[in-house]
């Protein structure tokens, strides 16, 4: 009898009187993992203060969180499109957080934009102008916002991109690219309005501006260290958020060459270029410095070992110099927890591959059967200009780093 009216005394008692001290619990915190942790937000307000505090963020990552997988955009005639998920590791691989973006009830289906530091920025599927939504979304935590549309007298919207640093700021913003509401007598102007997850507002940045026909505002645009760079050419574009203006920021060399990828990984940006009067194998991999300003060329990959093992991605009737000789894309390099651990993640038909930078090592991350979900229409939306091998399904504009976050919105 004394048993049981203990029992019921301990459970009168709220988590908030029976947790230890904070620095203890912090510590305790630390050491778990990411699904454990989302479980003890609901455990007690104290403990969902503790845990979503951009303090215990940077002590759990106190430098930026390498990806632990890819979410493949899929295109289909289906209302909403299914998301592939390539982990990794072979070694324990985490599960895909979803394979279909179902958060909400969005008539038009759902699609990944963009990828930044954990969260997702997320637009209706198969509808542009005004009943087009944008969402930014947690994968991990799945929770999501949907953002207010913008003012009634603004014009179509050429670009999203979200620009979002845990380690400096526990907000987020939208940078929307539009077709400017002036008329101008010579050319299509632009117009740059900028949502603040702080503020929850839509507001208008600067004068109407005029850029380069051939920069992809929808598709392409990367957020690394408080600027979002669009590459197009020697000279390129490139938004700084903060100060909210425009610059340009220059390129490596890239006559005769054509960009294969660029994007960020864990706080460094990266530009991958195939060169056009060699076997098309052969990738520079560059790295900028921490302003931007310089690029040099960090890894020199001959990936004659991965065409030899896997010989049927050769398009035997193009010439070896062109560009679509070698039906292969690459989808993203990832630097990791240390330098040494840095991969590139390559497509080909039916497979994806992880290659080691610093061992040159490679292995079969993912094989697509023939009962894939992967439609033969994947690029039937993008950018006329990229073009793609019509044997490979994914390219580095259907490719969406997934990195574990905690983020509250």
């Amino acid at each position: 009898m004394k048993i049981i009216k203990i029992k019921n005394c301990i459970s009168l008692f709220s988590a908030n009187e029976v947790i230890p001290k904070e620095e203890l619990l912090i510590e305790i915190f630390l050491r778990l993992p990411v699904k454990s942790l989302i479980r003890c937000k609901c455990v007690a307000k104290k403990w969902n203060y503790l845990i979503t505090s951009p303090e215990f963020t940077r002590l759990r990552v106190p430098c930026f969180n390498p990806a632990r997988g890819l979410f493949l955009h899929c295109s289909s005639f289906l209302i909403n499109p299914l998301h592939e998920f390539v982990p990794f590791t072979l070694e324990n691989p985490i599960q895909s957080p979803f394979h279909k973006l179902i958060f909400v009830d969005d008539p038009n289906g759902i699609r990944i934009l963009q990828s930044c530091n954990g969260l997702l920025l997320c637009c209706s599927f198969r509808v542009h102008g005004p009943n087009e939504n944008y969402y930014v979304y947690n994968p991990t935590t799945q929770q999501f916002v949907t953002l207010p549309r913008l003012g009634q007298t603004s014009k179509a919207v050429i670009g999203m991109k979200l620009a979002f640093d845990p380690w400096k700021s526990p907000n987020y913003k939208v940078i929307c690219i539009r077709l400017s509401d002036e008329v101008f007598p010579d050319d299509q102007h632009y117009q740059v309005e900028i949502y603040s997850s702080e503020f929850k507002k839509w507001k208008v940045v600067g004068s109407p501006f005029l850029a380069r026909y051939d920069i992809g505002f929808r598709y392409t645009g990367v957020y690394w260290n408080g600027a979002i760079y669009w590459e197009c050419g020697d000279n390129s574009l490139r938004f700084n958020v903060e100060q909210e203006m425009f610059d340009k920021f220059p390129m490596p060399n890239i006559k005769e060459s054509r960009v294969a990828y660029y994007g960020e990984s864990c706080g460094y940006l990266y530009l991958v270029q195939v060169y056009s009067r060699q076997k098309l194998c052969f990738y520079n991999i560059y790295e900028t410095n921490s302003d931007g300003t310089e690029w040099s060329v960090k890894y020199q990959v001959n990936v004659e070992d991965v065409v030899n093992a896997f010989p049927h991605m050769i398009q035997h009737y193009h010439d070896p110099t062109d560009w679509n000789y070698l039906a292969m894309s690459v989808l993203c390099v990832v630097r990791g927890e240390k330098e040494e651990e840095a991969f590139m993640i390559l497509h080909m038909p039916k497979m994806v591959i992880r290659y080691n930078l610093r061992d040159k090592t490679f292995y079969k991350l993912r094989e697509f059967g023939n009962n894939s979900t992967i439609e033969e229409n994947q690029f039937e939306d993008e950018d006329e200009d990229y073009e793609v091998p019509i044997s490979l399904h994914f390219d580095r504009f259907s490719a969406f780093q997934y990195v574990e976050s905690l983020f509250c919105m």
